[in-house]
């Protein structure tokens, strides 16, 4: 860092503690969400109750909701220090990790997938034991039915939402920002005869 002075090498400091704080709390968030979806999973099977499956998904979603915060706030701090703060001379991680990302068999960031596949199949299986446990009470098959709206817009969501998180560039939309404004000419009209 040594063409960097001062204010930049405190600004970057700042913003890489802020990235990996931003990154710590999501991931506690998402470790706590995941505990407390089991217990509640476990004890609606012990119940036998289908509407004790609706907390499991509001968890579920809650938990991937937080952590997929924490990581957009993390590529867009990654973004900002890739566009503003990475040059030659400078340091170079975030263009290095995504010029490595390209390479075949290189697997830097799996978990997006991994963490949607995780919060879909808790969320699929408290929909499959609502169904199953939907028999043992009054308006059991009504109740199967609600958790199972909320788990497939829940299982619809995350992945259209990760997907996107996926294919978006956050160092681009620093780039489009840090363009200077540029004045639009009008067009000259041309003389009537």
């Amino acid at each position: 860092m040594a063409s960097m002075n001062e204010n930049e090498r405190t600004e970057y400091s700042v913003l890489m503690s802020r990235g990996r704080d931003a990154e710590r709390t999501s991931h506690f968030c998402w470790i706590a969400s995941g505990i407390a979806a089991a217990m509640l999973m476990s004890w609606a099977m012990a119940a036998k109750n289908p509407v004790l499956m609706m907390p499991v998904v509001f968890c579920v979603a809650y938990g991937f909701y937080t952590m997929t915060h924490g990581r957009q706030q993390t590529r867009l701090i990654a973004g900002y220090v890739k566009e503003f703060f990475e040059q030659d001379s400078g340091p170079m991680w975030f263009t290095r990790l995504g010029h490595l990302e390209i390479v075949p068999g290189f697997s830097a960031s799996t978990t997006d997938w991994l963490s949607a596949m995780l919060a879909n199949a808790m969320v699929i299986c408290a929909i499959v034991f609502a169904w199953m446990y939907s028999g043992t009470m009054p308006k059991g098959e009504l109740y199967a039915g609600i958790v199972t709206g909320c788990g497939m817009i829940f299982c619809f969501h995350s992945l259209m939402e990760t997907t996107r998180m996926r294919q978006s560039d956050a160092a681009a939309f620093w780039h489009q920002i840090g363009l200077s404004p540029i004045e639009e000419r009008r067009p000259s009209r041309m003389a009537s005869r």
